[in-house]
């Protein structure tokens, strides 16, 4: 017997060393395995967006191969180091060298997206969960070390990440671009084109094109948000997980503000048309570009095309699509973005600063903070992030539909915990199932990675994050609204910071 089951265990090594093929498009695609999961990386769903596809919608991909190696990652797209530099400040803050992250290959070739899966039978149907990374629509890409798909897989989802053009490439507009099939927001059309290959092809892959979840978090939740708006989008996934954001699409920028800035950029670059701006160099672009807007957030454009007006006067009249929603906000969201010597003086002046969770009265709601850093970040989280997603789940719920809020708190049990708490990203390692090395990793913090790759992917399969084997999550409903708390302890309890979040919702009905 034992002679046996090690005959089959050779069997079973034997067929996960061959590297997985898939077919797609005429293609044959060659990936890698992953211990039992199939991964296939840097699979192309556009041409790409060089020269005088620079600022255009993502065309269909013509360049075919007989066979297409996808056992590693394409480059990222054009962008500053900005994100690396983020993940080797993280890396220093924990204890570990900079080193610990390698250099990033950047490009314009970059529309690639990377598929896990652990069953290439179509029959299989499993759900999909496709993956929009954060960045301010700046910076980002669709592997970061926390976004590797391959834990997350083997919960039974077939797990999509895909890249989008950042910064000026992907949302800068000029006044030459008025009449184009796509005049600005090309980092969101990218997701679009992503998204129909998705639908066309995920079944190769073992995924049901019917069940597909986009999960995102800042402003991937962001360009997720204002697509669940968009005609073009809002039919090519039926659920959305919203990671740390909402309050991102307040405000949103006209397409003339971006046609204003790349006449500038082109200015700038000497360039007198823009078949002139298309032939300068990407990397000397971007040079130009973050020398003049460096400060600059990439929102989504209002362009009367993909975005015909802002979120939130979509929110606010109830239009909402028909996706079924989770969303949810961390402790900590700017903690780490504040000066460790500000002064509750100065908290008392940025106050007025957000008039939508109640401007300057907001403060005697932080006042009992002995840490001036967590007052100001109570009132920032509360304004940018919290009550903007508990107002979008209470209005879902309300319309009818269905909405579950969660409240991340758990921060890593070590020096580097203390110090940023449950920081802006915290949760994506317990969601896919990917620790960093560096960071004090315990069982109690396994197990809640665990509960949450179940209830997001309950969510993804049903539409509804709660089995019986986890916490009873309840949905986010008025007039007794909770959230579920997923830290030291998880399970319900009410809705936070209910008086900035009182005032968020009598500001937004102005």
């Amino acid at each position: 017997m034992r002679g046996l089951l090690a005959f089959v265990a050779l069997l079973l090594i034997a067929g996960c060393s061959r590297a997985p093929t898939a077919t797609v498009d005429g293609e044959r695609l060659v990936g890698r395995y992953e211990g039992t999961v199939a991964a296939f990386l840097g699979v192309p769903f556009a041409e790409p967006p060089q020269g005088e596809l620079r600022w255009r919608a993502p065309q269909p991909l013509a360049t075919k191969h007989e066979r297409r190696d996808t056992g590693e990652f394409a480059a990222a797209c054009m962008q500053t180091m900005r994100i690396l530099d983020w993940y080797r400040y993280m890396a220093e803050t924990f204890g570990a060298s900079a080193g610990y992250y390698g250099d990033l290959e950047v490009s314009e070739d970059c529309l690639y997206l990377n598929v896990w899966t652990r069953s290439l039978n179509r029959q299989s149907r499993m759900p999909v969960m496709v993956w929009v990374h954060g960045g301010s629509n700046k910076s980002g890409w669709s592997y970061e070390d926390n976004y590797r798909g391959n834990a997350l897989a083997q919960q039974g989802v077939v797990v999509v990440t895909v890249a989008y053009r950042h910064g000026l490439f992907g949302f800068l507009s000029h006044p030459e671009l008025e009449s184009s099939e796509a005049a600005a927001n090309f980092g969101l059309w990218d997701l679009v084109a992503a998204l129909q290959w998705v639908r066309d092809n995920i079944e190769t892959f073992g995924g049901d094109p019917g069940r597909v979840t986009l999960f995102g978090e800042s402003a991937g939740a962001e360009n997720i948000l204002a697509l669940m708006m968009a005609d073009s989008a809002r039919d090519l996934f039926q659920r959305a997980i919203l990671q740390s954001t909402a309050g991102f699409g307040l405000s949103m920028p006209g397409v003339e503000d971006e046609m204003a800035r790349g006449e500038e950029l082109a200015a700038l670059a000497g360039a007198e048309t823009l078949d002139e701006l298309r032939s300068v160099d990407a990397a000397r672009l971007l040079e130009l570009y973050t020398e003049r807007f460096d400060d600059h957030y990439h929102s989504p454009a209002v362009d009367d095309q993909l975005i015909p007006e802002s979120t939130w006067a979509a929110i606010g009249r109830g239009e909402f699509g028909d996706h079924e929603l989770m969303i949810g906000t961390n402790r900590d969201e700017w903690l780490d973005s504040i000066d460790s010597d500000i002064s509750m003086d100065e908290v008392a002046q940025t106050a007025p600063q957000y008039p939508q969770v109640g401007g300057a009265e907001a403060l005697a709601l932080v006042a009992d903070e002995t840490d001036p850093r967590r007052a100001m970040d109570r009132l920032i989280t509360a304004a940018e992030m919290a009550c903007p997603s508990q107002s979008l789940a209470a209005r879902r719920t309300a319309s009818g539909g269905k909405a579950w809020v969660y409240w991340f708190t758990r921060q890593r049990q070590d020096a580097g915990g203390n110090k940023v708490g449950a920081y802006h990203g915290a949760e994506y390692p317990y969601v896919f199932g990917v620790h960093d090395d560096y960071m004090t990793t315990t069982n109690h913090d396994r197990r809640l990675s665990a509960l949450m790759q179940r209830y997001w992917v309950n969510f993804a399969a049903t539409g509804n994050p709660n089995s019986a084997e986890l916490p009873a999550w309840p949905r986010f409903e008025r007039p007794e609204p909770v959230v579920q708390e997923l830290g030291d302890t998880v399970g319900p309890v009410p809705a936070i910071e209910p008086e900035m979040c009182a005032a968020f919702e009598a500001w937004v009905q102005q």
